[in-house]
């Protein structure tokens, strides 16, 4: 700091050589001139100041980060499992919370392709009750097959868990497997699922579990809203085999 000072009175004093002697005499003995310079100075110094202490507020919170990625083997993965309440036990899985799977309604033109896992306490926004003109909606989800998934009706409404694991990575799903391939870890497995494909509406593939629960409490109305359905394989496009036609197809989720 002490440089910099040194360094910006040089700086004055060769503005000043440039000056005629008569000006540099006026200007040096001038009392409110050289106030007015040091407090100059001390304005840059008390910036200079803000800046480093910015930096290593930044630098101790990059570090802070370091820190924990290094002690957790900078890994770290999310992923939901659909049709359950909770996490597969073992292998690191911790439940981020478990919740509702909705989405757009089975039948919309204009709906969502994907499906959410909405939490149990939802926090409500400055705009909840807003008049809006041109609205989307978000519906629950159900079970439309019986016997595959093991429920005992249609209007059995679907829960979700949203799982970390610490100890991988990477996390994929790979459909038509009931197994990982080498090197890779099962996180959960089931069954293949999409929409109805007469429907208008757009849907993702996603991997029910295999052994799905439903939410207590719900179940006692067909309310529709998200459907999940069971996927059957075609030939044609898709080789038989080794694929199978009208054969239910597997997934599983799979992590490294």
């Amino acid at each position: 700091m002490c440089r910099y000072i040194f360094t910006v009175f040089l700086s004055i004093v060769s503005l000043l050589c440039l000056t005629s002697a008569n000006d540099k005499r006026i200007l040096m003995s001038d009392p409110t001139y050289v106030a007015q310079e040091l407090n100059h100075l001390q304005s840059e110094l008390q910036q200079l100041q803000a800046k480093v202490s910015t930096q290593e507020q930044t630098i101790a919170s990059q570090q802070s980060v370091i820190t924990t990625l290094t002690s957790q083997g900078g890994k770290g993965v999310v992923y939901i499992r659909w049709g359950r309440m909770d996490c597969p036990e073992g292998n690191d899985n911790q439940l981020v919370y478990s919740g509702y799977a909705g989405g757009s309604w089975y039948d919309a033109s204009g709906a969502a392709a994907n499906a959410l896992c909405m939490p149990p306490d939802p926090s409500w926004g400055p705009h909840m009750n807003a008049t809006l003109t041109y609205p989307s909606y978000l519906y629950g989800a159900e079970y439309d097959e019986k016997a595959v998934f093991g429920m005992t009706d249609y209007n059995e409404d679907v829960p979700c868990a949203v799982c970390r694991n610490s100890a991988h990575s990477i996390i994929n799903m790979v459909p038509g497997r009931t197994t990982c391939y080498p090197g890779w870890t099962e996180a959960y497995g089931g069954l293949l699922t999409s929409g109805y494909p007469k429907s208008h509406s757009a849907n993702e593939f996603l991997c029910m579990d295999g052994n799905p629960q439903a939410i207590v409490g719900g179940g006692n109305t067909n309310d529709n809203g998200r459907l999940f359905y069971a996927v059957l394989a075609q030939c044609g496009s898709l080789p038989c085999p080794p694929y199978v036609n009208n054969k239910v197809l597997s997934c599983v989720v799979c992590m490294i």
